[in-house]
């Protein structure tokens, strides 16, 4: 009779354990609602999150051109920046000053024949080269440690679009569905290429007949936050998190309301589909508190240019563009639920449309593209265009928190252009704990 008491309470705690760990789980699901907050904007401002704002001008090299990309390839440390236009990478300290470049093009073993993304991972470098699809690692000096014929592709042939080192021996990233049956969104591999964990995609479409493929969808989410990985596909309405046995979590639902594509449509020919009709979250960061949002409004975008740009493209006629960006940001409060999008500007001036409006030094409206830490995010800056906002009426008539920042701001701009500088430079933000 004691043991089956002991049996029964046993199950009876088991039972208690694992009620309480799935209701801790359903109340860590939040939602968010996108759809319905399109038009609940006002005017954010940096100095409610952040007064902690640095430039950093990657440095001009003759030996070393850098080309203007608007992909952002490059990866942060603590010490160092590491940034490639697709052609070379280069190593620069946290000042932007150079310290070496790693590789080189060529068909050799330590070098790239194109480059598709860089990453730090305990003390070395990653490089994936675009057209071999191999994973190249080197020391920080530059030697070659070991080149990966495997890259993103996994030995079963899947490839993955987007991926992102979890440590020195496994590789995350997200399988596009473009046939509409692709059995796994996301896989886990090692650098052999050998699949390690499979993630099921749940969903599924049927193409219509005489399509081949569907469009892709665009890149996923994917960024790292308090020792985890977060993971969003373009067209998932849930970012998930991964647990520490590499499981992932849903943590946040979007809600996308009429704004969101259906399902439907996915098999579609695309000239059939209007894509302008759609909102889509193309990047999302965090923070302690909150949620950061980038979402692309399409058609919805409320800002306008001043005077239509001319965009004059080799071979071919010149396009004509009335619109900076169709980028949007919001912030969702993790505490309140609230969400709230960010007041556009119509301008001409690249650098004030949209973001957090900058009253810290008068700078660039704040629009972050890459997370460097779980404080610290950073905006990619052409410089002619930091050029043109330095001369604009945005700049000129904003009257910042810190004044005398936005002297500095000037007088960076100034000694740049004295040194013909026409590199990137970084925008870095690091944003209040609480």
């Amino acid at each position: 009779m004691g043991k089956i008491i002991i049996i029964i309470y046993f199950f009876i705690i088991l039972f208690i354990f694992s009620y309480c760990e799935k209701k801790k789980t359903t109340d860590a699901l939040s939602f968010v609602e996108i759809g319905a907050n399109v038009k609940n904007i006002r005017k954010i401002y940096l100095s409610q999150f952040s007064d902690n704002v640095r430039y950093v001008p990657l440095e001009n090299s003759l030996d070393h051109p850098l080309s203007w990309t608007w992909n952002i390839l490059s990866d942060f440390s603590e010490k160092y920046i590491l940034d490639s236009d697709g052609g070379i990478c280069l190593l620069y300290d946290n000042k932007g000053h150079l310290v070496r470049q790693i590789g080189k093009r060529g068909r050799g073993p330590g070098e790239y024949t194109g480059i598709k993304s860089v990453a730090f991972m305990n003390e070395n470098i990653y490089i994936h080269d675009y057209f071999s699809d191999d994973l190249i690692e080197y020391k920080m000096d530059g030697t070659l440690v070991k080149r990966y014929k495997s890259g993103f592709t996994t030995d079963e042939g899947y490839h993955m679009e987007d991926a992102i080192l979890i440590n020195d021996s496994m590789i995350f990233g997200n399988i596009e569905n473009r046939t509409g049956q692709v059995e796994y969104k996301a896989l886990m591999i090692d650098k052999k290429g050998d699949v390690k964990y499979y993630y099921k995609n749940y969903i599924l479409f049927e193409l219509e007949p005489g399509v081949d493929h569907a469009k892709a969808p665009g890149d996923a989410v994917l960024y790292r936050f308090g020792n985890k990985i977060f993971f969003k596909e373009l067209l998932n309405d849930t970012l998930f998190k991964m647990d520490y046995q590499y499981q992932l979590i849903p943590a946040y639902v979007f809600d996308f309301g009429k704004y969101k594509q259906p399902l439907s449509e996915r098999g579609k020919d695309w000239s059939q589909i209007d894509f302008s009709s759609y909102i889509k979250l193309q990047y999302a960061y965090q923070t302690d508190n909150f949620l950061i949002l980038v979402c692309d409004f399409a058609k919805y975008f409320p800002a306008k240019r001043l005077t239509p740009e001319i965009i004059k493209l080799p071979g071919s006629k010149d396009y004509t563009q009335w619109y900076n960006t169709s980028a949007v940001l919001g912030i969702y409060d993790k505490q309140t639920g609230n969400l709230v999008f960010s007041e556009t500007t119509s301008t001409d001036n690249h650098l004030f449309t949209s973001g957090f409006y900058n009253d810290i030094d008068a700078g660039p409206k704040f629009m972050p593209v890459k997370m460097v830490n779980d404080s610290t995010m950073v905006m990619k800056i052409r410089f002619e265009q930091l050029i043109e906002h330095i001369a604009s009426d945005d700049f000129k008539n904003n009257t910042p928190k810190y004044p005398e920042r936005k002297k500095r701001l000037e007088e960076l701009v100034d000694s740049l252009m004295k040194a013909e500088f026409d590199n990137p430079l970084y925008m870095m933000v690091t944003f209040n704990s609480k």
